[in-house]
């Protein structure tokens, strides 16, 4: 599966607020982006970077994903009932109102009881029924269920149950390190390779946090008049055509999607949009002030791991869903956020430390809550 991997830490951000202190529209300009700001500092900027070791449980927890990834299907032979757990082959027809309803017409499809995709009802309903039954079944579909149409409705089901089977997972063994890599033949090798795995994503994912602090800090302390409608538009198109690949894999349009998984009407997505231009500005700006660039070997090196690291099948096709225009801006900006980096001032922070601090203000907020409400009464 093809991964939107420049669109995804945007659609992390999509709650935001603006980041600019001036939210100028933009418009036919023969102006560059550069022409529109003024930087204020992004030099010598303060920065904490979060610094976490990977615990035995978090080693094991993955470990146990994997095993779990791992499992296989095999059919129940010393009983007939379906009992919870279970994993349920089944045909069925669904209606909703008397109508047939999408994702509730399925053949050979099999229904892991507990996962109630379809409600409460329907997984209790089947408790108890046989292999080789038929039978009609009335549940009430989740609040939450996928398509909003059917949310909360009454769904009448005609279930023919096929086949029973459990989850088997398999022991964490020196066969199973084997069969699943490369480069590990026992399981304490397999385990240092899991930690380091782990430490060098958690290292990797608060490096970047950092990065976007500073990033942030930098915008917040430039000025942004407005922008050249080339860019706005290559960034709007961009980002809707993303997203509206997004809605469609939950069978959702693209307004749908922006309101219930943004919180966003349509002019609020516009603004959204045109924060991630604003902060574009100020990549190219201090990129040309500190004579920052991807160069065209640059580019071809990086576009390469883009594909090879996320599953695109060629250069040609990642270009066919992101221009290169915009990759090379993704490329700048890391580039950028390099740059404020290694000029930094860089504090490191214990992440037990940073979460104890978190709790014991959280206690001292809540306590001051409960003192005023007192008071109050």
């Amino acid at each position: 599966m093809k991964k939107k991997i420049f669109a995804s830490k945007v659609l992390a951000l999509a709650i935001g607020v603006s980041i600019v202190a001036s939210m100028a529209g933009c418009g036919k300009s023969s102006k560059s982006a550069t022409d529109y700001v003024k930087l204020g500092d992004y030099k010598n900027l303060e920065v904490d970077l979060t610094v976490k070791t990977v615990t035995d449980e978090e080693v094991q927890s993955q470990i146990d994903s994997d095993l779990k990834d791992n499992s296989t299907n095999e059919e129940v032979t010393d009983r007939t009932a379906v009992q919870d757990g279970d994993i349920v082959n089944l045909n069925m027809t669904a209606t909703v109102d008397g109508e047939d309803f999408e994702n509730g017409d399925v053949d050979d499809y099999d229904y892991t009881l507990g996962s109630n995709e379809y409600g409460e009802e329907f997984n209790t309903g089947l408790i108890g029924k046989n292999k080789g039954e038929q039978f009609e079944l009335t549940a009430t579909l989740p609040e939450d269920y996928e398509n909003d149409t059917y949310a909360g409705k009454s769904a009448v089901f005609k279930i023919t149950i096929n086949s029973i089977k459990k989850e088997v997972v398999p022991e964490f063994n020196d066969e199973f390190v084997k069969k699943v890599s490369d480069d590990c033949k026992t399981t304490d090798e397999y385990r240092e390779y899991v930690r380091k795995d782990l430490q060098k994503t958690e290292d990797d994912n608060n490096l970047t946090s950092a990065k976007d602090d500073l990033l942030s800090s930098a915008v917040a302390n430039s000025k942004v008049s407005g922008c050249p409608d080339k860019l706005y538009n290559l960034y709007y198109n961009q980002m809707t055509n993303d997203y509206t690949n997004y809605a469609s894999q939950w069978g959702m349009d693209f307004d749908s999607f922006i309101t219930n998984y943004m919180g966003m009407d349509l002019d609020a997505f516009k603004d959204f949009v045109l924060d991630q231009v604003y902060e574009m500005e100020v990549v190219k700006t201090i990129a040309t002030k500190e004579k920052i660039k991807v160069t065209s070997d640059e580019y071809k090196k990086n576009v390469k791991k883009v594909v090879e690291d996320n599953g695109w099948d060629s250069v040609d096709e990642l270009e066919d869903s992101y221009s290169k225009e915009y990759l090379e801006n993704s490329m700048l900006k890391d580039e950028v956020e390099d740059f404020l980096y290694d000029n930094a001032k860089v504090t490191k922070v214990d992440a037990a430390e940073e979460e104890t601090e978190s709790l014991e203000e959280n206690t001292e907020t809540d306590a001051a809550t409960d003192e005023s409400e007192s008071a109050a009464e």
